[in-house]
């Protein structure tokens, strides 16, 4: 195995753990774990790069990761689908036609990203956005939901390695692949891992403060 490929796979299981402790929350919590905007975005570009990774590169690593990734977040999925409508103020019919319009947005902006960038890039820059944007929305859920409902410290701390397994690899060590050293994902890397470790931080805060009171109760 290559320097790549086991980063490449550091990133994939960081992220498998993510997703199904996330699904395993999910129907736990009856919530989802994973805000719907990225989760949509995630989706769709999954499938994206699972069809043209087979294509361009065949059974790569790569490939299989992306493949694993899309059999967890359709469950994820169903889970949104499931309990999100008690959290989204809509009628039932907005709920379902806005999700299925916006993921066919999703899949859109990934076709045209790709045939602007290439496979490698539009990877890349599309999907170091997507977990930009997660970070912030995960904070955003917590504050949201008055602490960590449907989250955890397995998925967030699960999440930071598999990002930062990646930031290593093309924004420090370079991938022949990706074109050498990339220096915009290395800084859009290491401000994911910023906001990683203060949404890490708030639920260990959370955790403390729900044993507190348990302590105090008992």
């Amino acid at each position: 195995m290559t320097v790549s490929s086991l980063f490449i796979a550091l990133c994939g299981i960081g992220w498998i753990v993510a997703y199904v402790d996330a699904l395993r929350l999910g129907f736990k919590d009856k919530t989802y774990s994973i805000p719907f905007i990225t989760l949509a975005l995630n989706f769709t570009w999954e499938i994206h790069y699972t069809i043209q990774g087979y294509h361009v590169f065949g059974y790569h690593v790569s490939t299989i990761v992306n493949f694993l990734w899309v059999l967890v977040d359709i469950g994820i999925l169903y889970t949104y689908f499931k309990y999100g409508r008690k959290e989204v103020k809509a009628s039932t019919p907005v709920f379902y036609g806005q999700a299925f319009v916006f993921i066919i947005l999703c899949s859109i902006i990934h076709h045209f990203t790709y045939q602007w960038l290439g496979i490698v890039k539009g990877a890349l820059y599309v999907g170091f956005s997507i977990n930009f944007i997660m970070s912030f929305l995960f904070i955003r859920m917590f504050y949201r939901r008055g602490g960590s409902q449907g989250q955890s410290l397995l998925i967030a701390i699960s999440k930071c390695f598999g990002t930062f397994s990646s930031t290593i690899l093309i924004g420090m060590i370079g991938s022949k692949t990706a074109g050498g050293i990339n220096h915009h994902i290395l800084y859009m890397g290491l401000i994911i891992f910023v906001v990683d470790l203060f949404y890490i931080n708030l639920l260990v805060k959370d955790k403390k403060k729900a044993k507190t009171k348990v302590s105090a109760l008992s």
